[in-house]
């Protein structure tokens, strides 16, 4: 799978330093319905959009995690799963490292209500399916006010703009 980005303190904070922690591996999706809308979290709490995803947990894929999430965030099914690419995150200010692989899935159908975690409850987080722009502005217009959320704005523009280039072509 091809980087999409690398984003460190450097290149986000201005800052130099480097994490040299054990990386922690994360499945994201680009999801996109029937109705051609595309699947948006929103987390109330911080008013922060993003993307579909997770972590991956021990003995399991990056696809079995991906499908998993996507069951679980947003109750719909991986009919048709594209690779996109991953983005590496290297944040020395908290020592974390994240490998985040991308995907463009198409699903069907929603097979079942979403499972969300208690900490996305805790958080206000629901689901909106939204035309594809609307996903673009909504994640670049949010206004981080930690290095967190800088760093997860990043990484889904990353992604977005990624999927924009080869929808262009």
């Amino acid at each position: 799978m091809k980087k999409i980005a690398e984003l460190t303190d450097g290149t986000l904070l201005g800052t130099a330093g480097w994490s040299d922690a054990e990386p922690r591996i994360t499945a994201r999706a680009i999801l996109k319905n029937e109705e051609g809308l595309y699947a948006l979290m929103y987390a109330e709490k911080y008013g922060l959009y993003s993307l579909p995803g997770g972590g991956v947990e021990e003995n399991e894929s990056v696809t079995e995690a991906l499908k998993r999430e996507l069951l679980e965030e947003t109750g719909c099914t991986c009919d048709e799963i594209e690779a996109l690419g991953y983005v590496y995150e290297n944040r020395a200010h908290c020592d974390y490292t994240q490998y985040s692989y991308y995907y463009v899935v198409r699903s069907q159908s929603i097979s079942e209500p979403n499972h969300l975690t208690a900490a996305e409850k805790a958080n206000g987080t629901t689901l909106m399916w939204v035309p594809f722009d609307e996903v673009l502005s909504r994640i670049k217009d949010f206004q981080p006010k930690t290095n967190q959320q800088i760093f997860l704005q990043a990484r889904d523009m990353a992604a977005l703009e990624a999927l924009k280039k080869i929808l262009k072509k």
